[in-house]
């Protein structure tokens, strides 16, 4: 999780031990003491009550967001960082004895060709109105996903990375989980309608079983296909943005943007894949993006909120209810015990 190799993480604690006694201590030859203890834990940015921690996690099948160029170190990094996330925020839930929201996925193995997209497009929306979501805009992917189960992960950004999803499975629950690159939700390069397209991927990933012998792009395809539908259905989408379209203002591209939350060149593919533009006219919108640089600068803008405050309420909670100690709070939340209390202020 911290990055690091043996022969780093000795350097990073002086030498106090060779990186050959921290393999000893890896494999389980040996134990540190208390203090080289709490030296690991400084080293690693984590409380030395984590190395007691008994693993009860497994992440089966990570699908990552495209053919991202990752070499096996940095995706282990990540699939670690987002493992030791899960299994604190399922340990929460578990104190506090909340329900497990059922997730069924979606068995379109029967469906090939323009039947497997109008499929896609069906499942979409079916699962909108299972979640309560009618025909509206999303106010807030990522809190959505949340409050139905899907555990969501944000991780620092690594080149080549926007996300990935898996199914998270141990002490009798397999829940689906999304760890996403905070790319863009934060920083320079905020981006959130591309944040959100990118959420509902790998959410499609989680929910759609889709048939066998499909490629890798055509998979992907796919998953784009579910991300637009979830995002904005076909009725509304053809209310907003009409049939048969020869000529399209920009304008109008912004203001489906500002109201739906989805990129202009995610718009331009709907249509596409709804056959409300040409195949000509879509190719068109391309070459006039390219020149204008709107690949890396989307066109307009949407205002709105992509955090999702769960977690940390859920621990306070915990620890007002004196379901767990503020050791175990800090611990959960991974802050110091004075940063806790800045936190956490009980009314009595």
């Amino acid at each position: 999780m911290a990055g690091h190799s043996l022969r780093s993480l000795a350097d990073e604690i002086n030498g106090d031990v060779s990186h050959t006694m921290l393999q000893k201590f890896e494999v389980g030859e040996v134990c540190p003491d208390t203090k080289l203890l709490a030296r690991l834990g400084q080293a690693l940015h984590v409380r030395p009550d984590y190395f007691f921690k008994t693993d009860e996690l497994k992440l089966e099948t990570v699908e990552y967001r495209s053919q991202v160029k990752l070499g096996a170190k940095p995706r282990q990094r990540l699939e670690e960082q987002a493992y030791e996330f899960f299994e604190r925020y399922l340990e929460i839930e578990n104190i506090l004895g909340l329900p497990m929201p059922e997730f069924i996925q979606a068995d379109l193995t029967a469906f090939s060709g323009d039947g497997l997209a109008d499929a896609i497009e069906k499942e979409a929306v079916k699962l909108r109105v299972k979640w309560e979501l009618g025909m509206n805009p999303i106010p807030n992917v990522h809190a959505t996903l949340e409050k139905h189960g899907v555990k969501v992960r944000i991780l620092p950004h690594a080149e080549g990375f926007d996300g990935f999803s898996a199914f998270a499975k141990g002490g009798g629950v397999r829940v689906p989980v999304i760890a996403l690159s905070e790319r863009w939700l934060r920083g320079n390069e905020r981006d959130l309608p591309r944040f959100r397209f990118t959420a509902i991927h790998e959410l499609a990933h989680l929910y759609l079983i889709l048939p066998e012998g499909l490629s890798h792009k055509e998979k992907e395809n796919c998953c784009h296909r579910f991300a637009g539908a979830f995002l904005i259905p076909r009725k509304p989408f053809e209310q907003a943005f009409g049939v048969n379209r020869v000529k399209i203002a920009l304008a109008e591209l912004c203001a489906i943007k500002s109201e739906w939350g989805l990129s202009v060149a995610a718009i331009m593919a709907r249509a596409s894949n709804l056959g409300l533009v040409t195949a000509g006219r879509y190719k068109t919108f391309f070459i006039v993006s390219a020149k204008n640089g709107w690949r890396k600068n989307d066109p307009g803008t949407w205002i709105g909120e992509e955090e999702s405050r769960r977690f940390k309420p859920l621990v306070l909670r915990a620890l007002a209810q004196e379901l767990i100690s503020t050791s175990k709070a800090a611990g959960l939340l991974g802050i110091s015990l004075p940063e806790l209390g800045k936190e956490f202020t009980p009314l009595d």
